[in-house]
């Protein structure tokens, strides 16, 4: 079910709403104007936040580290390395290398398990005959982002990929989405960011986009206080929140 919050957009997005409103069910919602979609990859494109999470228990028990899939899923939203640098903090002596254990071992549940989202490619569909360009902006390794969006099929709809591997800084931080929409040639105000974690929906905040929630990995309250204009429970819901602005 939709859900969109009862107060009046923020000044700064006034410009990039529709003025109709939308019915969905019983709800209300204002169409998001947009000339280009940004979209994070794991629990947006693919279904795969636990997979990726889970990757991460062999590795560091095999360390003597014992942690429970609870501890790594405080850090979805955010890269690999973030997850490396905290152990580290805690006194862990951790090589670089365990980033490519850890890859290795998300790769071999991906390729039996990993998943796409159901109505996902008619979303992706509309937009490419809208002329609506879109790109993935991933806290994930370049490899990664195209090896999971190959393996669901959709790595035709976009030409642009983008790593927080590329950035300064990661989620929340605004530089990824903001690569993106260079890359893109659209200004950030114009561009419209799909997430499902607390820091990218702050990210997308942070670059001036604006941003929608997708329900896979958080609750809509939870994405809306992160700053998230509206939520979305399944992809027939994404589509008529979006209209072409230009």
């Amino acid at each position: 079910m939709v859900s969109t919050k009862l107060s009046l957009p923020k000044t700064r997005l006034l410009p990039t709403i529709a003025t109709t409103l939308v019915s969905n069910g019983d709800r209300f919602f204002v169409p998001i104007m947009t000339d280009a979609v940004i979209w994070d990859c794991d629990g947006v494109l693919v279904d795969s936040e636990k997979l990726s999470c889970s990757a991460w228990l062999p590795v560091l028990r095999r360390r003597g580290i014992e942690v429970d899939l609870a501890d790594i899923e405080g850090f979805i939203g955010r890269s690999d390395q973030a997850v490396l640098d905290h152990y580290r903090q805690a006194g862990y002596p951790l090589a670089d290398e365990i980033l490519l254990e850890r890859e290795q071992e998300y790769y071999t549940t991906a390729r039996e398990r990993l998943t796409s989202f159901a109505g996902l490619r008619e979303v992706l569909d509309d937009l490419c005959l809208a002329d609506v360009p879109v790109a993935v902006a991933s806290s994930g390794g370049m490899d990664r982002i195209r090896f999971s969006i190959e393996l669901v099929g959709i790595t035709r709809y976009f030409s642009v990929i983008c790593s927080a591997l590329e950035v300064a800084e990661g989620k929340p931080a605004p530089d990824l989405f903001l690569l993106a929409a260079a890359r893109l040639g659209v200004a950030p105000t114009d561009c419209t960011v799909i997430e499902d974690s607390i820091p990218g929906v702050e990210a997308a905040i942070a670059a001036g986009m604006t941003a929608i929630g997708f329900t896979s990995t958080h609750p809509r309250e939870v994405l809306e206080s992160a700053g998230a204009e509206v939520t979305f429970d399944t992809y027939s819901e994404l589509w008529p929140m979006l209209e072409k602005k230009n």
